[in-house]
């Protein structure tokens, strides 16, 4: 029986149609959106890989197009149209890097690392100025739009390092639904990946003779000043593609150098207070909050993420040694497939750059696996219901990697309007304190003066030696946590919100009851003054008059 991918997605529409709108609703689940919304939203994600697997193995060009945009529509989407604000605290961070250009037509150079990499923020000061749009809604639908771009440019790719155009569709397939690393919102980093996805279509196309080194040198200054560690990746992987003879010119990588350099020059003041390089690979390939014992749920996803990376990992090597020995050309694919994995040599990034590593190496990872995927759903019976059953279980674990964290990084419309009343008031120099990430950080441009006084104002409870973990229930706790209060001579708002219990106990930071406990106890202390209550939300304000 000859199945249609196109009633497929068709009951893929339907049951995200359906399943999207129980996410806005749902309660937080530790298991993450998967487990907390309508088993019908997991199901059409689902069902959008089996569509493609049918399409693919049908060669039916449209309906495999379709189900690379129904699997970006399932994944993605919900982002924009099951929140009523941009989700992640720290993507307010690059808003109110956005309104400052705004407001003031310049950089805060100097104030925090954003301003020294402006590229993304003074673009958005620009369309929004020009288009009306508010930076806060470009925030908000980021996440599709930006897919959808990337699917674009990586099956480009695709075609310039010589894929046929159903493995190109392959490779598509296989970055869009893989991508469990969740860099995907209004960033930096999402507009960096983009750039270095589109210098791969010249470097493929310049392999054996120069026919992109404009694109190349373009795209790379554009990259220089949007991203701080994305750079480093592409120029050394061009680095070992001169060096093996598969990238022309050979000076090209000197220019690439030259302007990173210069970038670095630019600012050295910036990042003085940072450790550029570090040779410790253990320590540089630990994750943040690696020490902290979380709930189940995240245990289990954290498993499910390191499934799903080495698994990746893992295919590709034993694909490329495969096609080494049948003669077939590996080294270019190899470099730009596991390059990545020289990070871990520099950087910890804060703890991300292991995370960083499997989202640089996905496009490599995934044109060296496309064109296996492609035989495999086109053969026999039971090689193709082995690649299929393949397909289905990466497609679900990859969803569950990324979906895991949703519950903990919601932000409301309330708590935007919030924080910038905060920033905006009268009540300065101040320190502005939540509990753990789970408030707006930064949203307007008022932000530059507090960050002038202190770049740690807004440093989260949970960065204080000896509180992370406690549950506030006691008197000792109390007192440690007034310790901390008391010791800066400076006003000081903390931040309780929903958002922070289901964040603080999902890490193991801090017990879902030290909210409440914490609530209760500054309520009750005449010291505390209640500055603004909103659903989920309280902010309080300790003066701390040293006069």
């Amino acid at each position: 029986m000859v199945v249609s991918p196109w009633a497929v997605l068709a009951c893929c529409l339907v049951c995200f149609v359906l399943g999207v709108r129980s996410i806005a609703g749902s309660s937080f689940n530790e298991y993450g959106l998967l487990a907390g919304a309508s088993p019908l939203y997991p199901a059409s994600i689902v069902l959008a890989a089996v569509a493609f697997g049918i399409a693919l193995r049908q060669g039916n060009t449209n309906a495999t197009v379709g189900a690379i945009v129904a699997m970006i529509v399932c994944q993605r989407l919900p982002r924009a149209i099951s929140t009523d604000a941009p989700i992640y605290s720290w993507t307010y961070k690059h808003l109110g890097v956005v309104d400052h250009i705004q407001q003031s037509g310049s950089l805060a150079h100097g104030v925090d690392v954003y301003n020294g990499w402006p590229a993304l923020f003074a673009v958005t000061a620009w369309v929004a100025d020009l288009t009306g749009l508010s930076p806060i809604d470009i925030a908000h639908w980021f996440t599709p739009v930006y897919h959808l771009f990337l699917a674009g440019i990586v099956y480009a790719g695709a075609r310039a390092w010589r894929l046929t155009r159903d493995e190109g569709l392959a490779a598509t397939f296989l970055v869009v639904t893989l991508n469990w690393v969740e860099q995907d919102y209004f960033a930096p980093q999402a507009i960096g990946m983009l750039l270095a996805v589109a210098m791969l279509v010249p470097i493929g196309l310049s392999r054996d003779r120069a026919v992109g080194t404009a694109p190349i040198m373009i795209l790379f200054g554009a990259l220089a000043i949007t991203h701080q560690l994305t750079p480093y990746w592409v120029l050394g992987a061009a680095c070992l593609l001169v060096l093996g003879r598969m990238l022309k010119p050979w000076w090209i990588a000197l220019v690439m150098g030259a302007i990173l350099g210069g970038v670095l020059l630019y600012n050295g003041d910036v990042l003085s207070g940072y450790t550029l390089f570090s040779g410790d690979v253990a320590n540089n390939a630990a994750t943040r909050g690696g020490g902290h014992h979380g709930m189940a749920g995240q245990v289990f996803s954290s498993a499910v993420m390191r499934v799903v990376t080495i698994a990746t990992w893992a295919s590709t090597v034993a694909v490329l040694i495969l096609r080494w020995r049948r003669g077939q050309p590996v080294r270019a694919l190899a470099v730009i497939a596991l390059s990545p994995i020289l990070i871990l040599g520099g950087q910890s990034y804060g703890g991300e750059a292991v995370f960083r590593v499997f989202l640089y190496s996905l496009p490599g990872c995934a044109f060296v696996l496309a064109p296996g995927l492609l035989a495999g759903v086109r053969a026999g019976r039971i090689r193709f219901a082995g690649t299929f059953a393949a397909l289905g279980v990466a497609t679900a674990l990859a969803a569950q990697a990324g979906s895991a964290n949703w519950y903990t990084n919601l932000i409301g419309r309330d708590q935007v309007s919030s924080a910038g009343e905060v920033l905006a008031g009268s009540v300065f120099p101040a320190y502005v304190t939540p509990l753990v990430p789970g408030w707006p950080e930064r949203p307007t441009g008022d932000y530059v003066r507090f960050a002038e006084f202190t770049h740690a104002f807004d440093n989260a409870l949970m960065f204080q030696p000896g509180l992370a973990g406690r549950a506030f229930d006691s008197e000792s706790d109390y007192r440690e946590f007034m310790a901390v209060i008391t010791g800066r001579n400076r006003p000081t708002f903390v931040v309780l919100s929903e958002p922070m219990r289901g964040f603080g106990a999902f890490f193991g930071l801090f017990p879902a009851e030290a909210i409440d406990n914490l609530n209760r106890r500054m309520t009750s202390d005449p010291r505390w003054e209640v500055v603004d209550e909103k659903p989920g939300t309280w902010v309080f304000l300790y003066r701390n008059d040293t006069r």
